[in-house]
C-alpha cells in the first residue's frame, strides 16, 4: 500500500469491503423477512451511516475524495463515456416501454428524473468505490472484476427481479468506464437517469408520487 501527501493509503480497505458485503445480506433479508416500512428504514441508517463515513474519511484524507471518484477534472471524459453506454440504454427502455405499452409517463417523473442522480451516485459510491475498488488487489483483470464486482451489487437486490437483472448488466457496464474514467458523479447521473426510465417502464412503479406526496406533507 502506498500512501500519497494527504495521508490517503492507496490499497484495498477489506473491512470497507465486508462492511458493504454485510450490509447488502442484511438489505436483503429486511426486504424478505420484514415490512415494507422497515425496509426503508434500515436503508435509511444505512445511507445515513456511510454519509458519516464518507465524511469522516473526507476529513481524515483529502485524497480519498479524488481516488473514489469524487472529483471533477475528469468529469467531462467520464460523462461522454457513461452516455455512450447510457445511451444505449436509453434508447432499450424506451423501445421495451413502446412494445409493451408502458411508455406513458406521468408528471411525477420529472420529479424522479431530478432527484434520481443523488440515489444514483450513492449506488456507484457503494459498487465503484466500496466493492470494485477493494476487489482490485484480488482480481487484476478489468472485465473480472467488472463482472464479481456486478453480480454481488446485483445480488443485493433480491428479491426484485427485475433489480437484479438490470443491475447485474448495468453494472458491468458502469464498471469497466468507471475503471477508465473514474468519476462518481458521471456514473450517478447515469445511473439515476436510467433508473429513473426503468422503475417506470418495467418496474410500473411511480416513486415520484410518494416523494410529491411527502414533501406537500412536509
Amino acid at each position: 500500500q502506498n500512501s500519497n501527501s494527504d495521508g490517503y493509503v492507496d490499497g484495498p480497505c477489506y473491512p470497507e469491503l465486508v462492511a458493504i458485503m454485510l450490509v447488502g445480506a442484511l438489505h436483503v433479508a429486511t426486504e424478505v423477512l420484514s415490512s415494507e416500512s422497515i425496509a426503508q428504514l434500515y436503508n435509511l441508517i444505512v445511507s445515513l451511516l456511510f454519509l458519516g463515513y464518507l465524511v469522516w474519511r473526507a476529513r481524515r484524507s483529502k485524497g480519498a475524495l479524488k481516488a473514489w471518484g469524487l472529483r471533477t477534472d475528469n468529469f467531462g471524459p467520464a460523462l461522454r463515456a457513461q452516455l455512450a453506454f447510457g445511451a444505449l440504454g436509453i434508447v432499450a427502455l424506451l423501445a421495451f416501454g413502446l412494445a409493451a405499452g408502458t411508455l406513458s409517463l406521468p408528471v411525477t417523473f420529472w420529479l424522479t428524473l431530478g432527484l434520481y442522480p443523488i440515489w444514483g451516485t450513492a449506488q456507484q459510491f457503494a459498487l465503484q468505490s466500496l466493492v470494485g475498488r477493494n476487489l482490485k488487489s484480488l482480481l487484476t483483470k478489468p472485465v473480472t472484476l467488472a463482472f464479481v464486482a456486478s453480480i454481488l451489487f446485483a445480488i443485493a437486490h433480491i428479491p426484485y427481479l427485475e433489480y437484479v437483472i438490470l443491475t447485474g448488466i448495468a453494472g458491468v457496464f458502469f464498471t469497466l468506464i468507471y475503471q477508465r474514467h473514474p468519476n462518481l458523479w458521471a456514473a450517478g447521473i447515469v445511473h439515476g437517469i436510467l433508473g429513473a426510465l426503468a422503475v417506470y417502464i418495467i418496474l410500473g412503479q411511480d416513486p415520484g408520487a410518494g416523494i410529491l406526496a411527502f414533501l406537500v406533507g412536509y
